[in-house]
């Protein structure tokens, strides 16, 4: 039976990191090593963490195989597309990076974390320094990045949040840098955020610190529902952690206090944004994913991303025999992927270049269902179905009545004088 918190209000503080990502570690089920075919797939590149924000985007394309297969395994996917000739399209700059530190730090050690105190006061009431008490998770000793030093850590994490929750008077009011730990997929995942845990009353809450300016009381939407989703992974973990604990994980406020910049100044100030919709969404979308063992099943048993490991082929080489293995894997390419997934740049030149559906959008992908290229299309609308084709009738009766309509608005405009503008294609040239 979950457990109840006793008197006191409690406060959840994370906060999305800048020098130190979000990490993430996914192994097998119950602590097991990850399978030979993941560590085949990245061989000795780099390990990359995945984080709350590949955890997230998970949810925005959950049936792309490559994606899963990328992170899963680990391979760092910046690093794979510049190989292939395809630098991600998205990132921050290390001006934004180096600004989000210094206001991050400001907050935290520079002032004791008194402003930050100032700036949640009219959300939530907490304790002044030096009457705050602070524990850095970090401190738990041993080799810092080895699974023990994580596993400790997660354990810290619990024994922190259980005295928390169950209202210890040695419970400190911050909790600096826990480590939650679920399962995605029949992995166990950790979530390491720069976070903080405050103690006071009877719920949790989340906090977030970003560096982009709250003006007038109004965020940048797109950076605001980037942070909500983000956000919502934490969310998750920690609601998944206090089940695992005994405690009931609807003590969990559904919203986060975001903590920003006011205007374009120093100061900080606090926003509440609503998260249980995002929340409950990412939920239910993660745990609809195919398990990584399903995922792996059909990719081939050599299949390896580091076509390279005596580091001796030359970058013709070298980009040539990458692409030859990462197209093995599957990809579900969207244009939305570009703000999300730092393979975009590739699996779209591979989406123009294979003159795929999915290259105008979602809907077309959805309602192209069995059409694997643009140019079937076209066929489809002018002439129908060819013989052996008959489960594409609904398909090309519809595209034929949108040829139509075009056909009729067309003609209600006049075009004289009017030059057509070539579709530009990103691979280069014209589509």
């Amino acid at each position: 039976m979950a457990r109840r918190f006793g008197p006191m209000l409690r406060v959840f503080f994370t906060n999305l990191p800048k020098r130190s990502e979000v990490l993430a570690t996914m192994s097998g089920v119950g602590g097991q090593a990850t399978s030979p075919s993941l560590d085949g797939i990245r061989g000795a590149l780099p390990r990359a963490r995945a984080n709350a924000r590949s955890v997230a985007a998970l949810t925005q394309n959950p049936g792309c195989t490559r994606r899963r297969v990328i992170d899963s395994a680990g391979v760092p996917a910046h690093e794979l597309a510049a190989k292939l000739g395809h630098p991600t399209l998205r990132g921050q700059s290390p001006f934004a990076i180096e600004g989000g530190n210094r206001f991050e730090d400001r907050l935290k050690e520079r002032s004791g974390y008194g402003l930050l105190v100032e700036a949640l006061e009219p959300y939530v009431e907490l304790p002044m320094p030096p009457d705050l008490a602070v524990e850095d998770i970090n401190h738990v000793g041993g080799k810092i990045g080895s699974k023990p030093w994580m596993d400790a850590r997660v354990a810290k994490t619990d024994e922190v949040l259980a005295k928390i929750a169950s209202g210890d008077s040695t419970a400190p009011h911050i909790v600096d840098h826990p480590v939650l730990r679920f399962e995605l997929a029949g992995a166990e995942v950790n979530l390491e955020p720069d976070a903080l845990a405050f103690r006071v009353g009877d719920r949790l809450e989340l906090v977030e610190i970003k560096s982009y300016p709250i003006i007038d009381g109004q965020a940048d939407p797109g950076k605001l529902s980037a942070t909500a989703g983000q956000t919502a992974v934490y969310h998750m973990a920690l609601r998944s952690t206090l089940e695992r604990l005994g405690f009931d994980p609807d003590l969990l406020v559904w919203s986060v206090i975001l903590v920003a910049p006011r205007n374009f100044g120093r100061q900080p100030v606090a926003h509440r944004v609503p998260l249980k919709k995002k929340s409950l969404s990412l939920s239910r979308v993660l745990a609809a994913v195919p398990k990584t063992a399903e995922v792996l099943a059909g990719l081939p048993a050599d299949l390896t991303f580091d076509v390279d490991p005596s580091g001796t082929m030359d970058e013709a080489t070298l980009r040539a025999a990458l692409t030859k293995a990462v197209q093995q894997v599957g990809a579900l390419f969207v244009p939305d992927c570009v703000t999300t997934c730092d393979m975009a740049a590739f699996c779209r030149a591979e989406a123009w270049a294979k003159d795929d559906p999915a290259r105008l959008g979602r809907d077309a992908r959805d309602n192209l269902a069995g059409v694997h290229t643009l140019a079937d299309a076209l066929r489809l609308a002018e002439d129908g179905p060819s013989a052996g084709e008959d489960e594409l009738a609904d398909v090309a009766e519809a595209l034929g009545a949108a040829r139509s309509a075009i056909a009729r608005a067309r003609s209600l405009v006049p075009t004289a004088g009017l030059t057509p503008v070539p579709a530009v294609n990103p691979a280069g040239g014209a589509a």
